[in-house]
């Protein structure tokens, strides 16, 4: 025990003693300083000698004098020089960049619209959803927010219904006709007059006046509405500026004509079939298959009523919900932390919807005393006071110059809902559905107002109140939701809280179009997220929204995507270079040095590079999620250590801490962003941002019999090539090409890529091989074409030079013998033109020079002649 512990002991022990009462007193001095004492005595000792020990600890011993009090110098807090970036993010609300202010600290609520699951999903959704999944890891990842994403799948909607119906009739049809027979062929034919009838046929042209007369107008129109009014406008299509004129005026012109035209071929295929006897279930098949579409409305119209089971409509929905996922796994999309369903929230919907009612903001009206649809009462709650008076309801506060356009409102109601029996009891033209009563061939769910389903804006002002409470922090989805989607939302769910601000962040995702047109799904122009998967990879895709503004409209080209690629390739030929690099540095050992710090001013300029670039992301971040900004940001800083790898002359000059620490950062804000692939996913500590992984959970054992032999046979080759060589007496020569074959072939199809250096060490880098054989192709293409046009232009020099040696077949002296001139000199030079007159002398000094040009066309000519080039 120290002096200086043992005094500070003791000197508690008799502070402790004189306090205590005098029997306690003379129990405890009696005892030795090492004996025990009772655990309350214990205790007391104890807090008395840690607070002794760190007065003494504080107040070290000093060769001063008694008395003399020694302190530290006073601390200064340290001043930013750099201030802290602001979040701002741009909301829809006001049209501009705000400042962030989530409700609870660091807590973000945030409510995502989810699909309508009812067909397959596209690029449109990858858009919005992969733009999403970017600003949610953002937000989480590396601003350090604790984020509650919910999102929700609308599993009820008339697009649902009608789908479902569609697929079921058109399955039940199917089963009804397994052979190709003329009452098939005679259904089919009825569906196509009636699909024409209904969409095209005020396309084709007017009855001709001359046929109008004679009693023939019956005739004519009956004509003009079948197979004679699809064949006029087949032609008049042709001509592009009608096609433009009908397309604008009709979007889904197209998409009708396509739908007609399949089918018209198919029936045309079936008859031929049935004249030949042939009434197989594959001619059957290929008929209803190519007439789907217009064969699904027509039995909808006859039969959709009778689709009772609930079944069909959750089976539908169940089939493309489970597609729609599959997909974002795909798309590196992260599940939402709360998934809600619409069909699991149908009885809070009716208690929120009843509220509503009772606070006056909703109405009850129908044909039937025990069938009612309920409707927002827009014009009551647009401008009406809140309960305490403090301020106005306001409806359409995302689009307030919509409010009135019937096209948005129709649309946003479904076509199921549209008729005068559908909107029967509705005041006016803005209110809205919050429950419909359902027809026969409907879902339906009992209700106060009789069996009906809820309306589409309902769903989410329900699902997300009951999962975040009365307000939240951030409402996301596509712009096309914005109205009447978002504002009837904001609407009802105002009303129901009797609050002024129920979303406080609205982000909407830009339109994407695809090469300049609109992605629509009723257009059936767009891309589906698995044709999409076919041509681009997910991270390409990831990267190609990551370079544009989230909220602007992006044009999805073809040409683009090369944009894409180049910043993709210097990302992987950087990272692939570092790792190389690393792989080296390790293979000296962790504690082998050259005895040079090589740390100057250009490794003090790259880290300095790599400061700036670390703010300059955290501003882009905070500019309202600028990731075109932030991936610039991270190009510009790989290229500048590319730059200063390169300035160095001897790789063992290159300070592999600085390269690496680039490399990190890159890698982890790359990752961060959701461009992280295979392994890279689950291993923080590697540096790049991955390769992908083809294998089914990326993680499958290795079977080192099965990896290595793939190398070791190279190898094995390798060395067989070279002890032949050697065996022969090879120049030198040989070896070289042999060592060239083995990079530019062997290895690359191992994924091994060979950078032969100055100092005669190849670096070793680990590349896909699909990546080097692409490289491999490319550079082979390149030769190819280069060869090819050298052939072409040897060929080309080949038929000029043909072209001259014909020219020279005919001597100098023979060039101007003809009735053009009447004399001619010893060289056949023309002198007299045919009337006897002597030539100028300009015509004659040309003429000579005509002279000398044939002569040496015609020696080489007879040169060629004599070698048997020409004949």
């Amino acid at each position: 025990m120290s002096s200086l512990f043992r005094a500070a002991l003791l000197s508690s022990r008799s502070s402790l003693l004189a306090s205590l009462a005098p029997t306690t007193r003379s129990t405890l001095s009696a005892r030795p300083l090492a004996q025990p004492h009772p655990p309350g005595i214990v205790r007391a000792l104890s807090c008395a000698r840690q607070s002794n020990l760190v007065m003494a600890a504080a107040q070290p011993e000093s060769s001063s004098s008694a008395g003399a009090k020694i302190s530290q110098p006073e601390w200064q807090i340290p001043q930013k020089q750099v201030p802290e970036p602001e979040l701002k993010m741009y909301n829809s609300l006001t049209r501009s960049k705000v400042p962030f202010v989530p409700k609870k600290g660091r807590t973000v609520t945030w409510y995502n619209c989810g699909p309508t699951v009812y067909d397959a999903s596209h690029m449109g959704h990858a858009r919005n959803y992969v733009t999403q999944d970017i600003i949610r890891r953002i937000l989480r990842d590396y601003l350090g927010y604790d984020v509650h994403f919910v999102m929700n799948i609308t599993d009820i909607d008339d697009k649902i219904i009608i789908k479902a119906r569609h697929s079921h009739l058109v399955r039940q049809f199917r089963a009804q006709h397994p052979q190709l027979t003329k009452p098939l062929l005679q259904t089919i034919q009825d569906a196509w007059s009636a699909y024409f009838a209904k969409n095209l046929e005020r396309f084709a042209p007017p009855v001709p006046p001359q046929e109008q007369q004679g009693g023939l107008v019956d005739q004519a129109e009956k004509a003009r509405a079948g197979e004679a009014g699809f064949e006029e406008i087949a032609r008049l299509r042709q001509d592009a500026a009608w096609l433009k004129t009908a397309s604008e005026k009709e979007p889904k012109f197209g998409m009708w004509f396509s739908a007609l035209d399949r089918s018209r071929q198919a029936q045309v295929a079936a008859a031929m079939s049935l004249a030949a006897s042939d009434s197989s279930p594959e001619a059957a098949s290929n008929l209803i298959d190519a007439s789907e579409d217009v064969l699904a409305a027509f039995l909808d119209k006859q039969f959709g009523s009778t689709v009772t089971d609930p079944a069909v409509f959750r089976d539908t929905a169940a089939y493309w919900e489970t597609q729609f996922f599959n997909d974002m796994k795909r798309l590196h999309v992260e599940p939402p932390t709360t998934l809600t369903r619409v069909s699991e929230y149908v009885p809070e919907i009716v208690t929120f919807v009843q509220q509503i009612i009772d606070r006056g903001y909703a109405y009850a009206e129908g044909l039937d005393a025990d069938k009612k649809n309920v409707w927002f009462d827009t014009r009551a709650f647009d401008g009406a006071k809140s309960s305490d008076g403090s301020f106005d309801h306001s409806y359409a506060k995302l689009q307030p110059w919509s409010k009135g356009n019937r096209e948005l409102l129709e649309e946003g109601e479904g076509s199921l809902s549209t008729s005068t029996t559908a909107t029967a009891g509705k005041r006016a033209a803005s209110d809205f559905a919050l429950w419909k009563s359902s027809k026969p061939g409907e879902p339906a769910w009992p209700s106060p107002w009789g069996p009906g389903r809820p309306g589409w804006h309902i769903e989410c002002s329900v699902m997300g109140s009951a999962v975040l409470g009365e307000t939240m922090d951030i409402h996301s989805g596509g712009v096309d939701l914005m109205f009447p989607h978002h504002d009837n939302e904001i609407a009802q769910s105002e009303a129901h809280h009797g609050c002024r601000q129920w979303v406080n962040y609205f982000l909407h995702t830009g339109h994407l179009h695809i090469e300049g047109l609109k992605m629509s799904k009723s257009l059936k122009n767009f891309i589906s997220i698995d044709e999409a998967l076919e041509r681009f990879t997910a991270r390409q895709l990831r990267m190609s929204f990551l370079l544009q503004p989230w909220h602007g409209r992006m044009d999805f080209k073809q040409s683009a995507l090369g944009e894409v690629k180049n910043a993709e390739a210097a990302f992987n030929n950087f990272f692939v270079g570092i790792k190389a690099k690393v792989a080296e540095a390790k293979a000296l050992g962790d504690g082998y040095s050259d005895g040079q710090h090589h740390y100057g001013d250009k490794e003090k300029a790259l880290m300095q590079s790599l400061e700036d670039a670390q703010h300059a992301f955290r501003l882009a971040m905070c500019d309202s999620f600028d990731t075109p900004k932030g991936m610039e940001v991270l190009l510009d800083l790989v290229s500048r250590a590319n730059v200063y790898e390169k300035s160095h002359e001897k790789r063992a000059d290159v300070n592999l801490g600085v390269l690496t620490a680039v490399a990190r950062y890159t890698g982890d804000m790359l990752k961060m962003l959701g461009l992280g692939e295979g392994a890279a996913l689950s291993a923080a500590s590697d540096l790049g941002w991955g390769v992908a992984d083809d294998s089914v959970d990326g993680a499958s054992a290795v079977n080192k019999e099965e990896l290595l032999l793939p190398y070791l046979r190279a190898l094995s080759t390798f060395r067989d090539a070279v002890r032949k060589l050697a065996r022969s007496g090879a120049p030198a020569s040989d070896y070289l090409k042999l060592s060239d074959a083995l990079r530019d072939n062997d290895l690359v199809d191992l994924g091994v890529a060979l950078e032969d250096t100055e100092d005669g060490k190849a670096l070793v880098k680990l590349v896909p091989a699909a990546q080097l054989q692409a490289a491999k192709r490319e550079k082979e293409a390149a030769a190819a074409e280069k060869a090819a046009r050298k052939a072409q232009a040897a060929e080309q020099a080949r038929l000029k030079r043909l072209e001259n040696l014909e020219k020279g077949r005919t001597a100098p002296e023979q060039l101007f013998r003809t009735a053009e001139y009447s004399e001619w000199d010893e060289r056949g030079i023309p002198t007299k033109d045919k009337e006897g007159a002597d030539l100028a002398k300009k015509r004659r000094k040309n003429l000579e020079k005509d002279w000398d040009k044939q002569t040496k066309l015609h020696k080489d000519f007879l040169d060629a002649q004599a070698s048997g080039e020409i004949q």
